[in-house]
């Protein structure tokens, strides 16, 4: 049985080149061909489509390089990534408790056509809860990581890391409440004020850790999406569940049917009981 991976020690690995791949990806921002996907159809949303079909070669290249550190180091992990590549593949077979998971661009749409953040989003998960995590947003120099019980750190170019954690009062009502969950987007009014872009997982749960979100409700979301910045915002004190109020579990690739997140536990309760209503269950 392969030892367990030690969270600091993953971090310590996956660093200094997803910081590499950070600095690297904003040469070609805004200037990079899509080579383009098969869009997934099981998405509800024009717009959710749009976005799972777009592809870069770099999507592929950051996936390689970041994987290829951790291979060198921890080939026995279990992976989860979103590419299908070469190194992706010299994970298959493993088994074990810990898994890697990586989105090496969330927000790839944004990236290619040079108009909001994008993501380079990895994390450690172990039983099915993160354990640790690192998320670069490059267009702002900004490095989030995370260890559970240690807190959730931001470090914006070279300064010094600070930690994060989300008021006891949110400072604001903005939500995000994806295309593919408009349905609920009405109901939510009564307490937010929701918007729909610009759209990612890691943008989003890297902002409800800043506090600049309140509430965040989406629905289909892969495990790569949500899994690593999932911990940046549960460190920062957010509180990440499934539709029906359970939290999530990462350790297998997936499509989650619902996804909630909310800054405050007055905030949790409201936007389930807007999942219920918009959804015509009885509370």
């Amino acid at each position: 049985m392969p030892r367990p991976v030690s969270p600091q020690a993953f971090l310590d690995t996956i660093v200094p080149v997803v910081r590499q791949c950070a600095e690297t990806s904003l040469i070609f921002h805004g200037n990079v061909v899509d080579i383009g996907k098969s869009a997934d159809r099981s998405l509800t949303g024009k717009k959710a489509q749009t976005a799972s079909a777009a592809l870069t070669v770099l999507d592929g290249a950051f996936q390689d390089l970041i994987l290829g550190a951790v291979y060198a180091r921890f080939p026995h992990l279990r992976c989860i990534a979103e590419e299908k590549t070469a190194m992706r593949q010299a994970f298959a077979g493993n088994e074990g408790d810990d898994v890697v998971i990586l989105d090496p661009i969330d927000g790839t749409l944004h990236f290619q056509k040079g108009d909001a953040p994008y993501h380079i989003s990895i994390g450690l998960c172990r039983r099915g809860q993160m354990i640790a995590a690192a998320v670069a947003r490059p267009t702002e120099d900004k490095l989030f990581t995370a260890i559970r019980g240690r807190g959730a750190w931001r470090q914006i170019g070279t300064s010094k890391e600070r930690q994060l954690r989300v008021p006891r009062k949110p400072r604001t009502r903005k939500a995000f409440i994806s295309s593919k969950a408009r349905p609920f987007q009405k109901p939510a009014c009564e307490r937010l004020d929701p918007q729909e872009y610009p759209i990612g997982a890691a943008l989003v749960l890297t902002q409800l850790a800043e506090g600049d979100l309140a509430a965040y409700l989406t629905r289909q979301v892969e495990t790569y999406d949500v899994g690593p910045p999932s911990l940046i915002a549960e460190e920062a004190g957010v509180r990440c569940m499934l539709g029906d109020g359970r939290p999530p579990q990462y350790d297998r690739r997936q499509k989650f049917p619902y996804y909630l997140a909310a800054a405050s536990p007055e905030l949790c309760a409201f936007l389930l009981s807007v999942r219920r209503k918009a959804a015509g269950e009885a509370s």
